[in-house]
């Protein structure tokens, strides 16, 4: 059997097991008023460079990551934009608007089915009156890498931070596998850790990030970082968040034990290493599907693989016990097969032996 779901089905990377360890030994301040915390969060900021001022907050969960971030973005007679088939629009049911009061646009995409576009972005822009009578301009929603595995270079993100902002509108990126896009864009750019956090966001014109640990192999645990360096608007968010937090019952007791986490898998660059195994082994499954006559239908950049997989077929890997989730993409349903830091090389390969040459 492989287990190809999600990453989110893997268990904890060694060093999220032992900051747990670690945390529940003593007595400490609470709501993250201890040195744990003030560790992880410096760690955090560090990524991004000094005149970022990166404002690092800890919460449980993705979806309190992404709205509490573009919460403190937006007021509630504003818009956000996102990709049609976003995490954001998709997947966090209707916490997008219970939690931001905003109105959300989600945008079809283009010329490419899994990343916007300046020209995707221009109809939602221009033409608008201006007026009391519909929305202001918000956010824009950005994941990377995207729903389907691929990553946004610093150039198309920096183009369309540039058009967002012409228009009047912020720009969050929902990391929630931010270290599959790190580790990529490393090494197809040839650049190092801070480099390349850099590039993806402050560099680009990012205003803030949901940076995610639980699908990189944290129990659990996000991070909502604001670039308080890059604009006003990240500078005010990062004084209304604490606010935010609690008020929505996200400012957690035992906070270490969510830093704590990150203060460990940041260390060395341990999240790259889990990043860069994932990848590789998606790669290794990408090329054995070709291989076999199924090419895979968007480019391999991440940990994700969508391929589409005839119904015989997938009758014959789920009866010997494989699994994996149909996934609604642009080009209709596709099976979606990701990977993680615990996918082996006999993962894959038992996985591509049930599929005949």
């Amino acid at each position: 059997m492989t287990n190809l779901r999600s990453d989110n089905n893997a268990g904890l990377v060694p060093e999220a097991l032992a900051a747990l360890v670690e945390a529940a030994q003593g007595e400490v301040l609470a709501y993250g008023g201890d040195d744990i915390t003030q560790r992880a969060s410096a760690r955090v900021a560090a990524l991004f460079g000094a005149d970022a001022r990166a404002a690092v907050f800890f919460v449980a969960t993705g979806t309190a990551a992404n709205t509490l971030g573009i919460a403190a973005l937006t007021e509630p007679w504003q818009r956000v934009l996102c990709h049609r088939y976003s995490h954001y629009n998709e997947d966090e049911s209707t916490a997008p608007e219970r939690m931001t009061l905003c109105r959300t646009t989600p945008i079809d995409p283009g010329s490419d089915p899994t990343r916007l576009t300046p020209e995707d972005l221009m109809p939602h822009l221009l033409g608008r009156r201006g007026d009391v009578h519909e929305p202001a301009p918000g956010v824009l929603t950005l994941s990377n890498p995207t729903e389907f595995g691929t990553v946004y270079t610093p150039a198309e993100l920096a183009a369309l931070c540039r058009l967002a902002r012409q228009h009047g509108y912020r720009v969050h990126v929902d990391g929630a596998r931010f270290s599959q896009a790190i580790a990529h864009v490393m090494q197809t750019q040839n650049l190092s850790e801070e480099a390349a956090c850099r590039a993806l966001t402050v560099d680009a014109g990012i205003d803030a990030l949901s940076f995610g640990g639980t699908k990189a192999g944290l129990a659990l645990g996000e991070a909502v970082v604001l670039f308080a360096g890059r604009s006003a608007a990240a500078a005010r968010a990062a004084e209304r968040l604490p606010f935010l937090r609690k008020s929505t019952g996200h400012l957690l007791s035992k906070h270490r034990y969510v830093s704590g986490q990150f203060n460990r898998v940041l260390s060395h660059g341990a999240w790259v290493r889990h990043a860069v195994h994932a990848a590789a082994m998606a790669e290794r499954l990408a090329t054995g599907l070709r291989a076999r006559g199924l090419t895979p239908a968007f480019p391999r950049e991440s940990n994700a693989v969508f391929v589409d997989i005839p119904t015989t077929l997938d009758r014959r890997l789920r009866s010997r016990g494989h699994t994996f989730y149909p996934f609604a993409t642009p080009l209709g349903t596709r099976a979606r097969l990701m990977c993680s830091f615990a996918t082996t090389p006999a993962d894959i390969d038992g996985f591509l032996a049930d599929i005949p040459g």
